[in-house]
């Protein structure tokens, strides 16, 4: 089992895998091919879209993926990270697998709400998905994904590695996370293992808070567990995964 840093928070919280229950991994990123704003852009979008919903039970974000660009994400990547990219045109999954050495670990942030993608097909995926060198080569898919889009992802694409789930979509605030996801991920780890057994590996996220949520999924199946809104508190994810 390992623990995930999910993005962006992987950017900042790092753990040394000497001081942890599991193994303990950052993604950092999301990184897309262009830049898209820096850190006053991303600290402006955080103040005005991000909020804590009583009504929904978790929090809602705008921020449309403000980032560097992929070369910056390339050249901050430490040794054992996971880099997260996403796409916003159409032929920037190509672009980037140029870009990328064949040894970096990645997850392919599939399912952002905020941002729009909608001339991006996955059909350019299987470009990263031939080398053995990487350790980790991850898509992350929305909490509403179809059964037909999983079989794409797996059986046509090729991916052995699936994280659920990414934020919710909700009308007029941009993605929540939160516990509101836990009966998505689980809905979704039924159906992956249902249908494909134990031949994929599955990063279960949404509302880890303590021990309770960890067993939560992987008593249904999960692999490993992705921390997300939890590490607003980085008190409680060392209380999850720091040794004592």
């Amino acid at each position: 089992m390992h623990y995930f840093i999910a993005a962006p928070f992987g950017n900042y919280l790092k753990y040394s895998n000497k001081d942890v229950f599991h193994p303990c991994v950052s993604v950092t990123g999301t990184w897309t091919l262009d830049y898209r704003g820096g850190w006053l852009t991303r600290l402006w979008r955080i103040a005005k879209t991000l909020r804590y919903s009583s009504e929904l039970k978790g929090w809602t974000n705008r921020l449309g993926l403000p980032n560097e660009g992929l070369v910056v994400g390339l050249n901050r990547l430490q040794a054992n990270e996971v880099l997260s990219i996403a796409a916003i045109k159409k032929d920037d999954w190509k672009k980037m697998a140029r870009m990328i050495d064949d040894c970096v670990s990645l997850e392919f942030n599939l399912s952002c709400p905020n941002v729009s993608d909608d001339d991006v097909n996955w059909d350019d995926l299987p470009l990263f998905l031939g080398s053995k060198k990487r350790k980790w080569c991850i898509a992350k898919v929305s909490p509403l994904i179809e059964e037909k889009d999983l079989s794409f992802l797996i059986d046509e694409v090729g991916f052995k590695q699936i994280h659920l789930c990414n934020t919710l979509p909700v009308d007029g605030r941009g993605g929540l996370s939160g516990p509101s996801l836990k009966p998505y991920a689980l809905g979704l780890i039924e159906t992956v293992r249902s249908r494909w057994g134990d031949d994929l590996e599955i990063i279960a996220g949404g509302g880890v808070q303590n021990f309770k949520d960890v067993s939560l999924y992987m008593s249904a199946g999960s692999n490993h567990i992705s921390l997300g809104s939890v590490c607003f508190n980085p008190r409680k994810v060392k209380s999850l995964i720091v040794k004592r």
